[in-house]
């Protein structure tokens, strides 16, 4: 689960519950996005990776690691043109893993302190906008990619009340620009979220999603430059998929944590040069540390 899926992700709901107690469904509940104005929400978000190459030429290569430790404040700024407006600040950022030097991306990681991403919400969690600015309030020379992230990125919540069993489906286009591989078509995954559990608990009431993602192993023609300005075409399949679950306060009107992991496995071949496939496993929880 990328960062950029994380910080999307970290959506505050309000629920209603519904009349409907009777029958083997049990109590309903209506998602619907109306976080307070003002609201402000801390969360340290921790994600470790290991990749690795599964065979072909450069197979005998050592299993990469890293981990990254992420804090940011999510700030509810108030209503918006059709929706809720948002606020992230990225406060800290470290990365870390075997042979890479104490400090070495600190120059790269400080450039990130204070960038902010701009958010307007619907009230179902479809995200309208979303820009990305630096200290200055100057664009972000990632601004593009993060904003196709974050719009990308969001589960929408369900039309209608839901209670334990029940589920929806999302698909997302994966933020690898297409322009950027000359894909034939976009890459999308495939989210199912299902309600777990209902915790009524004095004041609060938490719901229980559990997340599946897959994606569509389904190959894709990628064109590359090649020599002499000659187009090199090629093969892309990606597998695999994250599973986990996130918990939502409604007192709160915020995720509380989350826990997600799984392999994903990247196929890539080109005429003449065979496949590779290159597995990458990932781990993340997200925690709310802070709210006012």
């Amino acid at each position: 689960m990328p960062a950029a899926r994380v910080l999307a992700d970290t959506a505050m709901i309000l629920a209603t519950i519904g009349g409907c107690r009777g029958g083997a469904s049990g109590p309903k509940v209506t998602l619907r996005y109306h976080p307070p104005a003002g609201a402000a929400y801390h969360y340290a978000l921790d994600q470790q990776n290991a990749m690795r190459i599964e065979g072909g030429p450069m197979g005998a290569l050592p299993e990469q690691t890293f981990r990254m430790r992420m804090y940011y404040t999510q700030l509810v700024t108030g209503p918006a043109q059709g929706g809720v407006a948002v606020t992230v600040t990225f406060d800290s950022t470290s990365l870390d893993g075997p042979g890479m030097s104490a400090g070495a991306m600190r120059p790269a990681l400080d450039r990130m302190r204070g960038m902010r991403s701009d958010v307007v919400y619907d009230d179902r969690m479809h995200v309208l906008s979303a820009a990305f600015t630096g200290l200055a309030g100057a664009p972000s020379p990632v601004t593009e990619q993060l904003g196709s992230s974050m719009k990308s990125m969001t589960f929408p919540l369900p039309e209608g009340p839901v209670g334990v069993g029940d589920a929806w489906v999302a698909e997302h286009e994966l933020p690898l620009a297409q322009q950027a591989l000359n894909a034939s078509r976009p890459l999308k995954s495939r989210t199912k979220i299902t309600v777990k559990e209902i915790q009524i608990s004095g004041v609060d009431t938490s719901v229980v999603l559990g997340i599946e993602t897959s994606f569509p192993d389904e190959p894709i023609t990628l064109t590359q430059p090649g020599e002499g300005g000659a187009s090199q075409t090629g093969t892309l399949r990606l597998s695999g998929g994250l599973s986990g679950e996130q918990v939502y306060s409604l007192r709160r009107s915020a995720q509380v944590r989350a826990m997600m992991g799984g392999t994903i496995k990247m196929k890539s071949g080109a005429a003449g040069r065979g496949e590779m496939t290159m597995a990458m496993t990932q781990q993340t929880s997200l925690q709310l540390t802070e709210a006012k």
